[in-house]
């Protein structure tokens, strides 16, 4: 290739089991703004957030897929004391608040299905 290839937005899609309550997680508890969403009927559904100018898409599987396992979410955020005060009574806790040694204060949450988001600010 001789030019990069050049990148207008990016997009994470994720296909929970549980539509309606990762959906709910992510839009009642996060509060992560919806720009589309649509339903067409029990296996075409879907809705997009907005999450810092990046688009997260959660989408009912077809039939026969198989997501990627071993990934996971970290969103940088301003004030990750503030939003640790927030959820740190929550049961879906992975790691409490701690300072890495490379230079940023961090924890990490699960949604209701176990996918891992890690919310951090640099110091």
């Amino acid at each position: 290739m001789s030019k990069p290839v050049q990148v207008t937005e990016f997009r994470l899609k994720l296909y929970p089991k549980d539509f309606a309550l990762v959906r709910n997680f992510y839009e009642e508890h996060l509060q992560f703004p919806v720009v589309n969403e649509w339903d067409r009927g029990d296996s075409d559904k879907g809705v997009m957030f907005n999450v810092g100018g990046t688009i997260l898409e959660l989408l009912t599987p077809e039939d026969g897929y198989k997501p990627i396992t071993g990934s996971d979410l970290s969103l940088e955020v301003p004030d990750v004391a503030e939003l640790w005060e927030q959820m740190k009574n929550g049961d879906n806790i992975l790691h409490p608040i701690r300072d890495n040694s490379w230079g940023d204060t961090s924890f990490r949450i699960a949604d209701p299905e176990g996918y891992a988001i890690s919310f951090f600010t640099r110091h």
